[in-house]
């Protein structure tokens, strides 16, 4: 909590750790429980991994993210420890011990890197965020960070 603390400060704390906040009542409907136990993590890896997946094994890119997020967000797992992730891609059905290999290199760092920059420039400075293009290709695309209430989320895309 205190980094939580000291980047948003002690108000948005409470009202996210309030029992009707905003972002649980939504995970609720979609059958998602946060763990308040969870700890804030260097995600690198985790990156790597699914990049990893998406050259080995498209197809399974999906269900990895799933386990992954499931594992971090529900299950309050550390996926800063590789075995953690080792673990997730097995769940998969992927090969763990080439998962384990691909993680202890240098594998897929440039990609990683190379997306965090190109998004950075691009403004993103968290997530979630979302870019929203016109359906009907005219247009700039719309872009907005954060887990907004649905009437936030409206009124940007409505403007």
């Amino acid at each position: 909590m205190e980094h939580l603390t000291a980047k948003y400060g002690p108000a948005a704390v409470a009202r996210f750790d309030a029992p009707d906040n905003p972002l649980d009542c939504a995970a609720g409907k979609v059958g998602i429980s946060f763990n308040k136990q969870r700890r804030i993590i260097r995600t690198g890896d985790s990156h790597r991994l699914v990049e990893w997946c998406k050259a080995t094994q498209p197809q399974t890119v999906d269900p990895l993210m799933e386990t992954l997020f499931k594992a971090y967000f529900e299950d309050a797992r550390d996926l800063s420890r590789r075995e953690e992730l080792v673990a997730c891609a097995a769940a998969c059905g992927l090969d763990g011990e080439a998962a384990g290999k691909a993680l202890h290199s240098d594998a897929f760092q440039r990609e990683v890197d190379a997306k965090a920059t190109g998004w950075s420039r691009q403004g993103v400075r968290g997530v979630p965020f979302f870019v929203v293009h016109p359906a009907s290709g005219n247009g700039e695309p719309v872009a907005f960070s954060g887990a907004q209430p649905s009437e936030v989320i409206a009124e940007v895309l409505a403007d």
